[in-house]
């Protein structure tokens, strides 16, 4: 059963469920162990459970009430987000008919891409997020056995359309060893860090660059990100016809979703509605959409590039510098006027994104250096066809992060 909405007074209702007593644990290798999608309750339990590791500046019921609004979203609506518990038939049920929970994941079916030769076609691909142990439980190997049966089952799980499930994403922040073993190879997972910049740096600093406009909610339905990246992905294929591309799409669902996300926080945070998405030059069309991220310290608060639009006709000349520089002296000036401390972070930065970075920095007296992750946020990839292959991850910025 995929995990679904429920009013917030069952939210309020619902608390974590006990925990066994350590005599009573199972071995991670018993055979009466099985990964299976969640009721609605265990759904809210298991938020319960790891609402201390991922609430950030929220309360309890605020992160719980987070988490309902993100499900109703058009990326994970209509059954396409999916709860999923490591548990046992062996063990009685809770008193309110729920099922002994070890370990928790859930997981989101997603559209994406495959390129071989020039060839790009459509797939399925699903994403893991929330992967959580209880503290009681830690260390038994409960969560490494629902990865490995997890991995098996999303090879078949919600074809839709009659998509091949091509491959699954996550992104570990416990380093590259455990999903690793389970099949989830790290890919490079890189990013560069810009500072905020107040007003009348943002005004003497963009002297003679091109001038840009915001974008707003509603402005995001006509930018062609998808068509771009299904471009990028053929000449790429085309160009080295014996390594195979992969990415997920970027589209408005995936934009939503973490769109719905920022919104419902500033709103909580009393911060007011974020209304400029990014920004834009109309003429080249190039991009950057964003969102913010609010972490549990406020000096960590953070403007993230979702995605940085990039038309595949677009050279690296001066023209095209200027105009990326321009772009993300915005998003600077976004980041302060939004108490973003920690900055903006742009996730896999193009070759014209890093060079225009270079250009603001080099101005200022300072470098731009790009950040290899090797602890938080690791880009891990498992490819379902059990094939040898060399699998190239296009495109792989925050927007598909779950």
């Amino acid at each position: 059963m995929s995990a679904s909405t429920t009013h917030s007074n069952d939210v309020l209702k619902t608390s974590k469920p006990p925990a066994l007593d350590a005599q009573s644990l199972p071995s991670a290798q018993s055979q009466d162990l099985k990964v299976e999608p969640v009721t609605p309750l265990e759904y809210l339990q298991t938020a319960h459970l790891n609402a201390e590791e991922w609430k950030g500046p929220l309360d309890l019921h605020q992160y719980l009430e987070r988490e309902e609004i993100l499900q109703q979203t058009d990326l994970t609506k209509d059954g396409r987000i999916t709860g999923w518990i490591l548990t046992s038939d062996a063990f009685a049920p809770n008193p309110d008919g729920s099922r002994q929970i070890f370990a928790s994941c859930e997981t989101i079916q997603t559209c994406a891409y495959v390129a071989r030769q020039g060839k790009v076609q459509k797939v399925q691909a699903h994403g893991i997020a929330s992967v959580f142990t209880r503290s009681e439980y830690r260390g038994k190997g409960y969560a490494g056995r629902m990865m490995q049966e997890l991995g098996k089952r999303l090879e078949s799980w919600q074809n839709f359309k009659d998509l091949p499930n091509a491959f699954s994403v996550l992104y570990s922040d416990i380093g590259p060893n455990f999903y690793a073993r389970h099949g989830w190879k790290v890919f490079p997972s890189t990013h560069i860090h810009l500072a905020p910049l107040k007003q009348d740096d943002y005004d003497r600093a963009k002297g003679q660059l091109p001038s840009i406009e915001e974008l707003i909610m509603s402005d995001l339905q006509y930018i062609p990100a998808v068509k771009y990246v299904e471009q990028r992905l053929q000449e790429q294929s085309t160009t080295r016809p014996n390594t195979t591309y992969v990415g997920i799409r970027p589209d408005l669902e995936h934009f939503g979703w973490h769109i719905a996300r920022d919104e419902f926080q500033c709103q909580l945070l009393e911060k007011g509605h974020p209304k400029v998405k990014g920004a834009i030059h109309r003429e080249t069309g190039l991009a950057l959409i964003w969102c913010r991220v609010f972490a549990e310290r406020e000096q960590d608060w953070q403007l993230h590039i979702l995605h940085t639009v990039v038309p595949p006709s677009i050279q690296n000349s001066a023209d095209a510098l200027a105009v990326m520089a321009a772009l993300l002296l915005r998003a600077q000036l976004e980041a302060s006027q939004w108490d973003m401390a920690a900055g903006v972070e742009v996730w896999d930065p193009a070759e014209l994104t890093l060079a225009a970075a270079r250009k603001l920095k080099s101005e200022e007296q300072g470098k731009v250096e790009v950040i290899t992750r090797d602890k938080e946020h690791l880009c891990s990839l498992r490819w379902n066809n059990h094939d040898n292959v060399d699998v190239v991850w296009l495109a792989n910025e925050k927007y598909a992060w779950c």
